[in-house]
């Protein structure tokens, strides 16, 4: 299911935090690993000789001498693992990057109380959530983390593997919202885990043909050997899907998501959104493909394909 994973980096101990479930997706999928770093040009850089040109080239250098360490570092660990640098906009090059790969997963380090109606000063991840259809796992970082640093930043446990903290996977009726079953599935089939069930309604009419629903669905994981619970809550979703994971001491939200262009560049209506902004979790999104999905090509990218050792 996960053959080609993107990661996105920055040079910062905050970005690699997402390389420690890219390691344990990798190991568990015998994924690939293409780490994407996108420099933002400074002036016109197409300007031979000018300081905006020379600013570039450093800045590209670092950022190329940097990729090319952490590689060597995944590779020496067992891990294949290849390189790509853009001068442009993170989300552009990360969603050219994904799509140019056929990408099965993207995977970021996230921040909480992101402002869905920033756009340049934004989410690089709700960034990428916009623009591309590949999967998304928003790798929730705690502060301490982000402060503290240093080179065990990136060799932190992940959630995926403590079977004690379960998958929680958002579910509507609809085939749309099950979408995210077989992501599901297949991660707790990886890592030993069992999969919480929740479904938000908006009338206490509504709740005993959600619990129905729902337990259809835990009895065919549960024939197929996936152990699963089931919640159908009254409520707004958004607090009964956050209620669910905590009571559960959860791991992961996987939810499948429309993830609607809105105005202003933002994620209309996006539940998965909203999670990723205001929820403690780690979020692993499946969008609906839509006609124009594929990013364009950044300008000045460059690939680094060397086979491991």
């Amino acid at each position: 299911m996960f053959k080609r994973i993107v990661v996105p980096l920055d040079g910062t101990r905050f970005a690699e935090a997402a390389l420690a479930p890219a390691r344990e997706l990798a190991r568990a999928f015998g994924a690939r690993l293409l780490l994407v770093r996108a420099v933002a040009p400074h002036g016109v850089p197409d300007i031979i000789g000018g300081d905006g040109y020379q600013s570039n080239l450093e800045r590209a250098n670092d950022a190329d001498a940097y990729l090319h360490t952490v590689a060597e570092h995944l590779r020496r660990a067992g891990h294949e693992a290849e390189l790509a640098l853009a001068l442009t906009a993170p989300g552009r090059a990360i969603a050219h990057y994904a799509a140019l790969e056929q990408a099965d997963l993207i995977i970021m380090a996230a921040h909480l109380h992101w402002n869905l109606l920033v756009s340049s000063a934004g989410s690089a991840t709700l960034d990428v959530l916009l623009r591309s259809r590949v999967p998304l796992l928003a790798w929730r970082v705690g502060a301490t983390a982000e402060l503290t640093g240093g080179s065990a930043a990136n060799e932190r446990p992940t959630l995926l593997t403590e079977p004690e903290l379960p998958l929680v996977v958002p579910l509507d009726g609809s085939e749309l919202a099950e979408r995210a079953l077989p992501f599901a599935e297949a991660l707790a089939r990886a890592f030993g885990l069992y999969v919480v069930l929740v479904r938000a309604v908006d009338h206490p009419v509504l709740a005993d043909e959600a619990r129905r629903y729902l337990l259809r669905v835990q009895a065919e994981l549960e024939q197929r050997g996936v152990p699963a619970q089931a919640f159908a809550e009254v409520g707004e979703p958004l607090n009964v899907i956050e209620s669910a994971w905590r009571r559960s001491n959860g791991g992961l939200i996987v939810i499948a998501s429309r993830g609607r262009p809105g105005p202003f560049g933002t994620l209309f209506g996006s539940l998965a959104a909203r999670l990723i902004e205001q929820v403690e979790a780690s979020v692993l999104v499946m969008q609906q493909p839509h006609e124009g999905a594929a990013a364009a090509a950044p300008e000045n990218a460059a690939r680094d394909t060397t086979p491991p050792g």
